[in-house]
């Protein structure tokens, strides 16, 4: 049984904590203490904790449960004493903390908003996605860059020019052919070789990703017999909902995938507005890239996306669709099901693509 209930608020070098019996008295409270590590080590199977959601938060609650202790990594966004508190210290967060978690082991009065908890596999995922999607940022970054400093020098380069001067094989070759000024070709120079270094280390997290997702080889053999998944963006996808089934309703996972409509009700009417950014928006922005594939995937898509793109515009059409087939690939995976309209010969070679793949990359890492 747990006697002891502890409310921790942490921050990058000290935290304070509230502990409160099993009567919800105070027995001890911790003020600016720099040693959590410390703290934990003296906690049991008769001790539960509330942290809050923040950097290093899942480390922690992993160190407390292999104690034996019961945590809890609370959403402070929701959880509105904290939230809406005229007096938000860090002493009153931590008792705050401490009286709701007692409330809620002892006398169930009220639930207590806490996030997910991915397992270790999927935060190791996420860690590498999040170093993908940076690199794919600054290379974004460095491109708008190049082709301003050509602008700047009467330069407008066309698609086939573009291509040639951003590849690391003809970009040197092709630089030479153009009149710049002697400041905007060292830019230019410097842009394109950061922008390849980029590019190369970009390839390199790209593979960490693959060989990080081998555990989940069997889902994304499912997914990518959708025509337009990838196994990076089945991985993604993966990486993004965690456990399917913790998603009651289709609605309730495109919601958090940033997929759905937010929607403003007053007076019985409700007025749409644009999707949600405040959610995971990883697989939306992969996904968007291969739109026009998820159309050709069958004819009931193609049908779909066309009238719904005549009716409310391409841009609608295309968060549409992907909603449709993240609904898709959810029911695939909740029922252990290949999508129905799956090309034989596409996920063949898809397929294999990606077990070569992933032997070279053990290959070159000397992993059996």
């Amino acid at each position: 049984m747990i006697e002891r209930f502890h409310g921790i608020d942490r921050h990058k070098k000290h935290f304070t904590a509230s502990v409160l019996n099993r009567e919800g008295k105070e027995i001890e409270f911790v003020t600016k203490c720099v040693d959590l590590r410390g703290y934990i080590e003296k906690l049991g199977a008769e001790d539960a904790v509330i942290v809050e959601a923040s950097a290093g938060a899942f480390y922690w609650a992993d160190l407390m449960e292999s104690q034996g202790t019961v945590c809890y990594v609370l959403d402070p966004f929701k959880f509105k004493i904290i939230r809406d508190s005229w007096n938000k210290t860090d002493k009153q967060d931590a008792r705050n903390m401490a009286k709701a978690l007692w409330i809620y082991l002892v006398t169930g009065e009220f639930g207590i908003p806490t996030v997910y908890k991915p397992s270790m596999e999927i935060r190791e995922l996420r860690k590498l996605f999040c170093q993908y999607r940076l690199f794919s940022r600054q290379m974004t970054m460095l491109k708008n860059n190049i082709q301003a400093i050509f602008v700047d020098n009467g330069v407008d380069l066309n698609s086939e020019e573009k291509v040639r001067v951003l590849s690391k094989k003809h970009g040197e070759k092709a630089m030479a052919g153009y009149e710049v000024s002697p400041a905007s070709r060292v830019s230019l120079e410097l842009n394109l070789d950061l922008l390849w270094k980029v590019e190369e280390q970009k390839e390199k997290i790209k593979k960490e990703i693959l060989l990080a997702g081998e555990p989940f080889s069997y889902e994304v053999k499912l997914l990518i017999t959708v025509r337009g998944i990838t196994p990076l963006s089945a991985l993604a996808f993966l990486a993004d909902v965690a456990d399917i089934e913790r998603f009651r309703t289709l609605r309730k996972m495109n919601a958090y995938l940033g997929l759905v409509q937010k929607v403003r009700e007053s007076g019985g009417k409700s007025k749409p507005g644009h999707i949600n950014r405040a959610s995971r928006s990883l697989t939306r922005t992969l996904l968007t890239q291969s739109v026009m594939h998820f159309a050709d995937a069958s004819p009931q898509l193609r049908r779909y996306y066309s009238e719904l793109s005549a009716r409310r515009g391409a841009g609608r059409a295309r968060i549409a669709l992907i909603r449709k087939v993240c609904g898709i690939m959810r029911r695939m995976l909740l029922d252990g099901e290949q999508f129905r309209g799956m090309k034989e010969d596409n996920f063949e070679r898809k397929w294999k693509r990606y077990e070569n793949q992933l032997k070279r990359i053990k290959k070159e890492r000397k992993i059996a």
